[in-house]
């Protein structure tokens, strides 16, 4: 069974989440991002990074995160982390999230791709066309599983992506924020990413 180490700040989203009985299978150990460091995380095969995850305390911590990318382990980053700042190679930008476009008819943008990837067997269409904080660029050899546009119909950016190329280990990245709106009970959507990612983290 593989190990799931989740960094968290402590948030009422984050450790209603960390309570939610359906991830209790995983076995998950908590570390909280003041205490995160190498060896905190040594033994894990896969490593949550909570969404809103305090920038200031994750960034000078962040290298034990990308230690466990270069042993080969597995690494889900959830969205508003800051990761322009601390993952190599990897441009963030920020973009004005569109709320509740089922309900207005707004064209939310969101675009899937790449649909022979291997992983979107884990992905339903609704744990990934709901929400977003931003636009990423990923590093070369990343392949972008969702794509923003704009309003004219060019690519924008990345809101998800998965990284197999980069670093000895695998890293997903996205700029939605399951944890928050799963853990406080709103944004349709929310849950089955949270579950989705674990999914594929997780599998052999």
């Amino acid at each position: 069974m593989k190990r799931v180490a989740c960094v968290y700040g402590g948030s009422h989203a984050q450790l209603a989440t960390l309570a939610d009985p359906a991830l209790a299978p995983y076995r998950i150990q908590p570390v909280h991002v003041r205490e995160l460091t190498a060896v905190a995380v040594a033994d894990a095969d896969v490593v949550v990074v909570s969404d809103r995850v305090r920038p200031d305390l994750l960034i000078p911590r962040s290298p034990a995160v990308l230690a466990c990318l270069d042993r080969g382990a597995t690494v889900v980053v959830f969205g508003v982390n800051a990761v322009g700042d601390w993952l190599p190679g990897v441009r963030e930008e920020s973009r004005p999230t569109i709320f509740w476009w089922w309900r207005t008819g707004e064209d939310h943008r969101i675009r899937l791709r790449a649909p022979d990837h291997p992983a979107w067997p884990c992905f339903a269409e609704r744990a990934v066309v709901w929400h977003y904080h931003g636009v990423l660029e990923p590093p070369a050899g990343a392949v972008s599983l969702v794509d923003l546009e704009t309003d004219t119909g060019e690519r924008d950016g990345s809101l998800l992506y998965i990284d197999e190329a980069s670093t000895p280990g695998r890293l997903l990245v996205t700029t939605m924020d399951p944890v928050y709106h799963h853990g406080s009970g709103f944004m349709p959507g929310a849950t089955q990413l949270l579950y989705s990612a674990m999914q594929w983290a997780t599998r052999s």
